[in-house]
C-alpha cells in the first residue's frame, strides 16, 4: 500500500520537487462541501491531471471518496525524503 501511494504521488509530480504544492494540500480546503470526505472532483479541482484510476488507488477502502487517513497517506508519502522513496517496479 505504502509503495502504491508513493508511486502515485510520484507519478501526479507531488514528490520532492512537488513538496510545496503538497503542503498546500489541505484536507478541509480541498472539500468543498465540508462532509468530511474529498470526491475526486473535489481533488481535481487542485490536481487536474488526476484520473479516476488514480483516485481509485487511494481510496483504499473503495468507498468512493477519501477519508481524512486515506488522504493523510497521501501527504505524508508527498512529503517524505527523496532517498526514502521507493522507485515503482519496472516490469
Amino acid at each position: 500500500m505504502k509503495k502504491t501511494v508513493i508511486a502515485l504521488a510520484v507519478a501526479l509530480g507531488l514528490s520532492a520537487t512537488g513538496g510545496a504544492f503538497a503542503q498546500a494540500l489541505d484536507f478541509n480546503a480541498l472539500d468543498a462541501d465540508q462532509n468530511g470526505e474529498i470526491t475526486l472532483e473535489e481533488l481535481q479541482a487542485a490536481i487536474p491531471d488526476l484520473t479516476p484510476e488514480s483516485f481509485a488507488m487511494l481510496d483504499t477502502d473503495g468507498d468512493g471518496v477519501l477519508s481524512p487517513e486515506e488522504f493523510a497517506a497521501l501527504t505524508a508519502a508527498t512529503e517524505a525524503p527523496a532517498e526514502t522513496m521507493e522507485a515503482p517496479a519496472v516490469q
